[in-house]
């Protein structure tokens, strides 16, 4: 009842602080080396060219040619643009028929990239498909 009571008589004091404990807030500590170490520029990955160097897409180069001469068409003086991924799904279900491991999107754009298809957005300047060209093109 008495804990009750003092709740319940309690006034504001003037004081905002009756008394301080006397204690501090711990400090940070100092740090130990004030040099900073980050990486080096040469270091840093090219991101212009797909995939970095042409040896990565070197081992797919000849089954890339004979999947092109079969199944795509570059006509000159047209802007036909082929679905990058539509060309890609192609190419993996022809390197699955012939017996060839499929080649990864970064590495098949920068093979794309070395036969001189332009590649933006999604799509390859001047490689289509044969049977898309055909659809729509009879």
């Amino acid at each position: 009842m008495l804990a009750i009571d003092r709740w319940r008589n309690w006034r504001p004091s003037d004081e905002k602080f009756e008394g301080s404990p006397g204690c501090e807030p711990t400090k940070p500590t100092k740090p130990t080396s004030v040099s900073f170490v980050g990486s080096v520029l040469s270091a840093i990955p090219n991101f212009c060219v797909p995939d970095g160097p042409d040896h990565a897409a070197a081992a797919w180069r000849e089954d890339f040619n004979r999947w092109r001469a079969e199944r795509c068409i570059r006509r000159e003086g047209r802007e036909d643009w082929g679905g990058v991924g539509r060309l890609l799904v192609d190419f993996a279900e022809w390197c699955a028929a012939h017996d060839a491991a499929p080649a990864t999107r970064r590495v098949f754009e920068r093979l794309l990239f070395d036969v001189g298809a332009e590649v933006q957005n999604g799509l390859a300047r001047g490689l289509v498909l044969k049977v898309d060209l055909e659809a729509v093109d009879p």
